[in-house]
């Protein structure tokens, strides 16, 4: 039954519940049908609030604004048994006694937030009768919820009346929808309803009309936990709000921040409802204790022991579009980024005192979802795909007291979040959020990557020049550095390590596929697990030789032997057998500085396998490999300052299958700052064997040169050489004369294969060797590389002479015959001569001279080439004459084929295999014609 009354506008409906009109009509009244049954009045009363659209101040005052009219309010009575109400306008008014059934009150005085009743005795005050003022004006029919003044005991109270503040909960679900911005929204109102769970908001005024209620609640939810609202005001007359303060406290994930964001909005009179919403970060600096409540992994997922935020600490959240998660929270906008979020400047230290700055976007989560339906694999989605700009240096895995074998300098941040491990009671006694950051990777650069230039000749294909991106090793995360064998960090990209000969010791070029990093042994190779596993397999960790069967080896030994094959696997944990690349952080004293210089070092000492290798390296037991690298670079500018050494121990080298062996006691190669590279060797000895075992009875004279070996050193390779010249001997009718014995050994760094070179004499300066009237000379010197000779160069000549003077004649004869051998790659020579000279003189009148040479000349190809020559010359008293003739005559043999060209021939069939019975070979002598006679 609805009930209208011009005079002071009354709009109510009154619905009866077990209820009937008994009596006369005119003096009807409302008593209950069943007296065994509760009997209720119900009030509906129109909408009692409008949602009206709120803007910025920024906004134009002539815009057009939006207006929803809420829901009803509903209010109902129990009427007592035995009561009745007179069913007249005034008498349905009176319902001032009756009892207020909290289950079924719903006061909506708020657009989309209903209020109930507590059971805290309350009472409607309102007039029956229109009110009308002297000058004739009637006022607006209203009635308004306030609380007994009297004490529970009945007796008056004293000094005047007091008005108390009427307690509220919630009425039932929000409304969440809305189609524009107001002075609350959808995720608000839910959150006020869920405080209203936890504490009621007071009513300091609550009055109903038929144009809108009037309301000033006052709700405070400071010290409750896990509510989102810590402070609401909401006043507003007659429907229509005109002041609405809400404070909601959150943290800002990833990292912690507790902050609160105030929405204030009041009514202007030139902008009608006007909303700000602000974010104040209330404490700007989180830390990371490893003994922090329900912090995972011990914080070895977050490196950083503080995080700081230094700016903005306040900022305008009016746009709350981009939400996260169900009503978790949302990102925080602003700013001119493309992806509209604001960006915080933050400082993290690690728990080495280093400071990282950087930038990043955060979300804040709401107070009463911070321990529950956290979506972190949203966000980690997200996370990772924006690179936070970054610069300072960071120690990822500390290990303290130890050196700073961890710290890398930082270019930018990936930076997730994790669950907590600890309960929401704790955390939330704590003050933390049900959330830690986690590294979910790290642009950096290496100190030992970049400290050593990568080689231009590196095979590799990713060189390790600039930055590299770094993932924290899932085995550290979760059970520490032990556990992991000191892995800290895998590369998202294994990138190439490729110093340069002289920056790995000389006599090696360590190449490997950095794949992780250790603070033990620095850069790790290969295969992660493999080396987490406790093994160190060569095979795996340095990075294959390519498919080319020519082409050079990455990480080799001598410039052309393949490490790989040469090392020992072995454990991990055995000392410096594994590759060790450590950096090491160079600070002032006193107190966390900015670094003054970064050194790394480079250890390392494998364990050799006894063999011979490449047909020339022979390594015995006592065979040592040691390369070391210290290499300093400062912040000043000042160029780098390198210490290097690679020293091998106990070698013998062997060329072309035994023909020459070197057997050196050490070979070492050493930089060091300010100084030219230097070689310090020591040969045991030099033994020659095979075809040029007639050679070692000289191979004493090399074992201690006065003038020692002459080292020369360039960017192409080392080169040793020994040389000793044997003073003239004579005694008698023997004379040995220009005798020098020289040997050298170059080792490239251009991947070729190490070469030596033994020479006796040479052919500008060949030997000499007398006896009596015959003498002769020459020179020798080969060329051996791996297992062939590549070059062999020999001439030796030999002859006699004699003369006669009978005093009216004199005479004399001499010949001579040598042989020249030249065997190189390209082809050979071989040649041979022979001179015979003779000459007589009678009295001085007459001489009469005979020359004869013969020379034979064998080319490459299979050419011949013969030259023989003779001249004769006559001198009688005034007159001489000299005739030469000459023939050269040159042919191909079939000595000059190569072996492709020797395999590619056709051979000539057998006799057995032409004529195989008596038959074919009748056929054959038929053919011919008879021989005559």
């Amino acid at each position: 039954m609805k009930l209208l009354r011009r005079e002071d506008m009354v709009v109510l409906e009154f619905t009866f519940t077990n209820l009937s009109r008994v009596g006369e009509p005119g003096a009807q009244r409302l008593r209950a049908t069943n007296a065994s049954v509760p009997a209720y009045l119900s009030v509906l009363f129109p909408p009692q609030a409008v949602l009206e659209q709120a803007t910025p101040p920024t906004a134009p005052s002539t815009g057009v604004k939006g207006a929803w009219l809420s829901g009803p309010s509903r209010v109902v009575f129990q009427v007592p048994s035995g009561t009745s109400i007179p069913f007249t306008a005034s008498g349905l008014l009176t319902w001032t006694g009756l009892q207020n059934v909290v289950s079924k009150t719903s006061l909506e005085c708020v657009w989309g937030l209903p209020f109930a009743l507590t059971s805290t005795p309350t009472t409607w005050s309102h007039g029956t009768e229109p009110v009308t003022s002297p000058t004739g004006v009637t006022g607006l029919w209203h009635t308004a919820l306030t609380r007994p003044t009297n004490p529970p005991n009945g007796s008056a109270p004293a000094g005047p009346a007091r008005v108390q503040p009427v307690p509220l909960v919630s009425g039932g679900p929000p409304r969440l929808d809305q189609p524009f911005t107001a002075a609350l929204n959808g995720t608000q109102r839910q959150q006020i309803a869920n405080a209203l769970a936890r504490r009621p908001v007071q009513a300091q005024e609550l009055v109903l009309s038929a144009l809108g209620a009037t309301v000033d609640l006052a709700g405070d939810w400071s010290g409750v936990p896990g509510v989102a609202v810590v402070g609401y005001r909401h006043r507003a007359v007659i429907g229509r709000d005109s002041l609405v303060h809400l404070e909601q406290r959150g943290y800002l994930l990833p990292f912690g921040f507790p902050a609160k964001i105030v929405s204030h909005t009041e009514r202007r009179l030139d902008l009608g409802l006007v909303k700000t919403s602000r974010l104040t970060v209330l404490l700007p600096e989180v830390v990371y204790p490893p003994d922090a409540v329900g912090l995972p992994h011990g914080g070895r997922a977050f490196p950083f022991a503080q995080v700081r935020l230094d700016s903005p600490l306040t900022a305008d959240v009016t746009d709350q579009t981009e939400t996260f998660g169900q009503q978790t929270g949302f990102w925080v906008r602003g700013g001119e980024e493309a992806d509209g979020r604001l960006r915080f400047s933050l400082t993290g230290v690690d728990r080495r005192g280093h400071p990282v700055t950087f930038n990043a976007p955060l979300v804040f989560i709401f107070g009463d979802k911070a321990y529950q339906g956290l979506d972190l694999a949203a966000y980690e989605q997200k996370a990772s795909t924006i690179v936070l700009p970054a610069a300072g240096s960071l120690e990822l895995a500390p290990t303290a007291p130890a050196a700073e074998s961890s710290t890398v300098q930082v270019l930018s941040l990936r930076i997730g979040a994790e669950a907590a491990t600890a309960d929401a009671a704790s955390l939330q006694a704590a003050g933390r959020l049900a959330a830690y950051p986690r590294l979910l990777s790290v642009e950096a650069r290496v100190p030992a990557l970049t400290t050593f230039p990568a080689s231009t000749a590196t095979t590799l294909a990713t060189t390790s020049a600039g930055p590299v991106q770094l993932i924290l090793d899932g085995t550290y995360v979760a059970k520490g550095l032990d556990e992991a064998r000191h892995v800290y960090a895998k590369l998202q990209t294994p990138v190439g390590f490729a110093p340069s000969v002289t920056d790995s010791g000389g006599v090696a070029k360590l190449d490997q596929q950095v794949s992780g990093l250790s603070t033990t042994a620095g850069l790790v190779g290969g295969d992660l697990d493999t080396f987490k596993s406790g093994s160190f397999n060569p095979s795996s960790y340095f990075p294959p030789p390519p498919s080319d069967p020519g082409a050079v080896p990455p990480t080799r030994l001598l410039g052309f032997l393949n490490l790989r094959d040469l090392v020992e696997p072995t454990n991990t944990g055995d000392g410096e057998a594994v590759p060790r690349i450590l950096t090491e952080v160079i600070r002032p004293a006193g107190g966390p500085k900015p670094p003054e210089a970064v050194r790394s070092t480079l250890i390392w000492r494998p364990k050799l396998k006894v063999g011979t290798y490449g047909g020339v390296l022979q390594i015995a037991p006592a065979t040592t490999l040691e390369l070391r690298n210290t290499t300093t670079v400062r912040y000043d500018g000042t160029p780098p300052q390198v210490d290097s050494r690679g020293e091998l121990r106990a070698v013998v080298l062997s060329f072309a299958s035994g023909i020459l062996l070197v057997n050196f006691e050490r070979l070492a190669f050493t930089t060091k700052p300010g100084a030219s590279p230097s070689l310090d060797v020591a040969v045991k000895d030099v033994q020659f064997g095979g075809d040029l075992h007639f050679l070692d009875r000289l191979r004493h004279y090399l074992r201690s040169p006065a003038n020692g070996p002459r080292i020369k050193v360039d960017p192409t390779g080392i080169e040793i050489a020994y040389g000793l010249a044997i003073p003239s001997v004579g005694f008698g009718v023997f004379m040995m004369q220009n005798l020098v014995l020289s040997t050298s050994a170059i080792l490239p760094f251009d991947g070729t294969a190490i070469r030596a070179r033994f020479a006796l004499s040479a052919r500008d300066h060949p030997f000499l060797v007398t006896v009596s009237l015959f003498g002769g000379g020459g020179f020798f010197a080969v060329t051996v590389q791996s297992e062939k000779i590549v070059e062999l160069e020999a001439q030796l000549e030999f002859g006699a002479a004699a003369a006669l003077n009978l005093g009216v004649a004199s005479g004399s004869v001499s010949v001579t015959a040598g042989i020249y051998i030249r065997l190189e790659a390209e082809g050979y020579t071989l040649s041979g001569f022979f001179r015979a000279v003779g000459a007589l003189d009678v009295l001085g009148i007459i001489s009469v001279s005979i020359e004869f040479y013969l020379a034979l000349t064998l080319e490459s190809g299979g050419k011949v080439t013969g030259v023989a020559e003779v001249t004769v010359r006559v001198r009688v008293a005034f007159f001489s004459q000299s005739v030469t003739l000459t023939v050269e005559r040159s042919f191909h043999s079939g000595a000059g084929q190569t072996l492709a060209q020797v395999e590619a021939t056709p051979k000539p069939l057998s006799f057995a295999e032409t004529f195989p019975n008596p038959q074919p070979w009748r056929e054959r002598c038929a053919a011919f014609a008879r021989m005559a006679g």
